[in-house]
């Protein structure tokens, strides 16, 4: 994997900067879109990428209602290589 397949756009880097500050944190998928100004359907092609590259777990509402939890996977290598890289970055000054 390399840097530009997880950040393809600014979407992606901004609900990825969202996530990884609490990385332990659960997100409503409309709770991300209204934080960050996102329209509808960007933020659900933007969290299908994520989940296919590992980075995040989504769990359906099982009625059917349209309140997907969004979370981090840092179980995953790329979501522990990403936290990682995350956490040194936050370090850095400039």
């Amino acid at each position: 994997m390399r840097l530009q397949d997880i950040f393809k756009t600014p979407t992606l880097a901004k609900v990825l900067d969202l996530l990884l500050a609490k990385p332990s944190a659960t997100y409503l998928q409309s709770d991300i879109t209204g934080r960050l100004g996102i329209d509808k359907a960007t933020m659900r092609r933007t969290i299908a990428r994520l989940q296919r590259l590992g980075l995040v777990t989504v769990e359906v509402n099982p009625a059917g209602v349209h309140l997907n939890a969004i979370m981090f996977n840092d179980e995953s290598d790329a979501g522990r290589a990403l936290l990682s890289l995350h956490r040194r970055i936050r370090k850095i000054k400039i």
